[in-house]
């Protein structure tokens, strides 16, 4: 005999079956309508609430480039507030509010962001924390002063997360902190090979691309003749190993996933061309050429302003784009250097963080050890 079919309605009557409730409507709804849902009935509640549901709606959420947007001086109480511009609709969606101008997102990964001090690359200050925007979860870590925060990632064999860093006065000291286990003293693992010949691009500003299970990062020689190599870190074994890049200038280049490809972008000195690569093979580090893009005038921006310009580039379902951000003004350019939208904020000045959220409802059992709050708008 067949098994009846589960349905439940607004206050748990008969009507959806569960199949089509959850798989069809509860895990295509934006994340916030989704918590909505389960104020509906108990059942319901259960239904939004399931890890499997909650895992498959992370899945499916697109990882959205995080925008720094700070108060100018003069505009008010100095603030740092953190947006997410969704490139579906190229309008910034407020992520965080940060009450310091010195606190900056240093590392993301699965909807968690790592929250420090100092700008990125460069040691964090007096206190590091980590937050899940979309559960308004947060709880700061133990004391990492001096220490650079690598990446964080997902130890898939045990399932914990876990953040790689390097201890600031020495390329060849890297460390393991587990969330799960957030009890100094850190944990040493063996370091790059000939870790003391490189150091960190100073354009990637050490935020890697998570692609096949490996940390991809921008290294720049220090032997001669200067070039710029890639370092991967398997986020399973743990260990390091080296990949050739394109021939791009030194200090000039970065990573980013092109829809399951590595992908690399390079600019000229005055951040006017931007030249996009993407790997063919990976095994064998093959690379091509896409396309060169020449970037529009930022339109009436002072000289001053126009030299702070940041800029990266993004791929959202096969299609590329580049984002340029150069004082108020946040720009989205296609392959073909046409400007597809703009938007100005003559109170704020705004930077790209070069980091990604993608949001989760998942919750972790290790913001249970912690203790913070978070000020989500």
């Amino acid at each position: 005999m067949a098994k009846p079919v589960r349905t439940w309605g607004a206050h748990g009557s008969s009507s959806l079956p569960e199949e089509i409730l959850v798989w069809e409507i509860l895990v295509r709804l934006p994340h916030k309508d989704l918590v909505r849902c389960r104020a509906v009935s108990h059942a319901w509640r259960r239904a939004a609430s399931a890890r499997d549901l909650l895992l498959e709606h992370h899945r499916r959420q697109p990882s959205l480039p995080l925008i720094n947007r700070r108060v100018k001086p003069g505009a008010g109480e100095p603030r740092c507030w953190l947006h997410v511009a969704a490139l579906d609709h190229e309008k910034l969606q407020p992520v965080a509010r940060l009450d310091s101008l010195h606190v900056c997102v240093k590392a993301s990964c699965d909807g968690l962001l790592l929250l420090a001090e100092g700008v990125r690359g460069t040691p964090t200050g007096m206190s590091a924390s980590i937050c899940n925007p979309a559960t308004r979860q947060m709880g700061r870590l133990p004391q990492l002063k001096g220490y650079v925060a690598m990446g964080l990632y997902r130890h898939r064999p045990t399932g914990e997360y876990r953040l790689l860093l390097r201890w600031w006065f020495s390329r060849s000291s890297m460390y393991v902190l587990e969330l799960d286990r957030h009890e100094l003293p850190l944990r040493r693992i063996q370091c790059p090979p000939d870790a003391s010949h490189y150091r960190l691009s100073s354009s990637s500003s050490s935020t890697p691309v998570l692609l096949h299970g490996n940390l991809h990062w921008t290294l720049d020689t220090l032997a001669v003749p200067r070039r710029t190599e890639i370092q991967v870190f398997d986020t399973t074994a743990e260990s390091f190993r080296r990949m050739s890049s394109p021939d791009v200038p030194i200090r000039g280049a970065d990573l980013f996933e092109m829809d399951g490809v590595l992908g690399m972008y390079s600019w000229d000195d005055a951040m006017r061309v931007v030249r996009i690569w993407a790997m063919q093979e990976y095994e064998s580090h093959v690379w091509a050429l896409k396309c060169s893009v020449e970037l529009p005038m930022m339109p009436e921006m002072p000289l001053t302003q126009e030299r702070r310009r940041s800029m990266m580039v993004v791929c959202e379902e096969g299609v590329v784009r580049v984002l340029v951000a150069c004082g108020g003004l946040l720009l989205c350019v296609d392959t073909e250097g046409k400007l597809l939208a703009s938007s100005r904020d003559d109170d704020h000045s705004l930077s790209i963080s070069k980091q990604f959220l993608k949001t989760s409802l998942v919750s972790h059992d290790f913001f249970s050890t912690f203790q913070g709050d978070m000020n989500d708008r």
